[in-house]
């Protein structure tokens, strides 16, 4: 008998134990849409994206009006002009694709400008986040912005509010 009793006792403790875990949830994007440094740091980079698009977009167009003229005048062109045409669209497009890189690539300008600005805000908001998810107690919170696959939540444990009035 004791021994079934121990056998029994093994198998509900994780059950016991899952049962005083409490989950939270937030929602960091309108978290972050409360912060008025976030939506200026995002008004910032958009316009600077925009900016870097249309360098990039005056550099295909003169890419392209440059390759519609040498398709115009291919027929009179020597075998060696033609070369040399063709080497002059293919380096541009490759300096297109270089500077393009360095504005939207991995270490871009707009990549680095963009961990600057959001970086130092996020900390604070993962900051704010765990405390309210330490003084309600919680073990686990999951960011609705990046979580796919929920399919129900209870309203008493979104902890977003709470964590935008932390911040104010």
């Amino acid at each position: 008998m004791k021994k079934v009793f121990v056998i029994l006792a093994i198998c509900l403790m994780p059950v016991l134990n899952a049962a005083a875990q409490t989950v939270g949830y937030v929602d960091t994007e309108k978290i972050l849409s409360c912060i008025q440094e976030y939506l200026d740091a995002q008004n910032e980079l958009n316009t600077l994206a925009e900016k870097y698009k249309a360098d990039i977009q005056k550099d295909a167009d003169a890419i392209n009006a440059l390759y519609r003229d040498y398709m115009g005048r291919k027929q009179s062109m020597t075998a060696a002009q033609q070369q040399a045409k063709e080497n002059e669209i293919i380096a541009k497009e490759k300096a297109m694709k270089e500077k393009e890189d360095s504005y939207f690539g991995e270490q871009g300008v707009l990549t680095k400008r963009s961990e600057k600005l959001i970086s130092p805000i996020q900390e604070v908001v993962e900051e704010a986040i765990q405390k309210v998810a330490a003084s309600r107690g919680c073990s686990l919170v999951l960011d609705l912005t990046v979580t796919t696959g929920i399919v129900y939540k209870d309203p008493k444990y979104d902890l977003t509010n709470a964590v935008i009035d932390y911040l104010r």
